[in-house]
C-alpha cells in the first residue's frame, strides 16, 4: 500500500503536469496501481489531499532556501552571488513553479504559500546583497535575481543554462553597484 508520502509525491508530479485540478483521487489511485481505499487511509478527501501538496511544495522550497544560505554563508559576496547561478538547477521544474503561482492566484491558501515562499527567497538574496550595496538598496537589487527567476519559469523561453549566465552576469556586475548607487 502507498504511503502518504507516495500520494503526496503522485501529488506534486499531477501538479505539475496538468496544474492543481489534476490533483484527483482515482487517476493518481491508477498511477500508484491501488484503489482509492488506500487513499482514505491517509486522506480525509481530495482537499487533504491538496493541502498536504501544497505544504510538501512549500516545506520543500523553505528548505531549499535555507540550504542556499548555509552553502553561502562563508563566501564572500561575489561570490555568494556567483553560487546563485549555479544553484538554480536545485529549484522545482518549471512546471511545477508554474503550477503553484496558477493555484496561487485562485487559491488563497496557494497564494499565502507562494507569497512565504518568494519573501524567503527574497530574504536570503537581500542578505547577501547587503553585503554589496547599502541597506536602502539591497532589496531593489536582490529583485532583480528573483524576478529573473520568475519570469524564466513563467516564460519557458529561457533554459536553465541561460538562466544560470543571466544570474553569473548580475553577479560579475555586483562590484559595480555599490557606485551605480551612490550616482557615481
Amino acid at each position: 500500500m502507498p504511503s502518504r508520502n507516495d500520494w503526496v509525491a503522485a501529488g506534486l508530479e499531477a501538479l505539475a503536469a496538468g496544474g492543481e485540478r489534476a490533483i484527483r483521487v482515482d487517476p493518481l489511485a491508477t498511477v500508484l496501481g491501488v484503489t482509492k481505499g488506500s487513499f482514505h487511509h491517509h486522506f480525509r478527501g481530495a482537499g487533504d489531499l491538496r493541502r498536504a501538496v501544497l505544504s510538501a511544495h512549500e516545506r520543500t522550497q523553505l528548505e531549499l532556501v535555507d540550504a542556499v544560505r548555509a552553502e553561502v554563508v562563508d563566501l564572500d559576496a561575489t561570490a555568494a552571488l556567483d553560487r546563485l547561478g549555479a544553484l538554480i538547477g536545485r529549484l522545482p521544474d518549471d512546471r511545477l513553479e508554474r503550477a503553484v503561482r496558477s493555484w496561487s492566484a485562485v487559491d488563497d491558501a496557494a497564494g499565502a504559500a507562494q507569497e512565504r515562499i518568494d519573501a524567503a527567497r527574497l530574504s536570503a538574496i537581500e542578505s547577501l546583497w547587503l553585503r554589496v550595496v547599502p541597506a536602502p538598496h539591497a532589496r531593489t537589487a536582490a529583485l532583480v535575481p528573483l524576478l529573473a527567476v520568475i519570469g524564466a519559469s513563467a516564460s519557458g523561453v529561457a533554459t536553465r543554462d541561460d538562466l544560470d549566465a543571466v544570474l553569473r552576469m548580475l553577479a560579475a556586475l555586483a562590484p559595480h553597484v555599490p557606485s551605480v548607487v551612490a550616482g557615481r
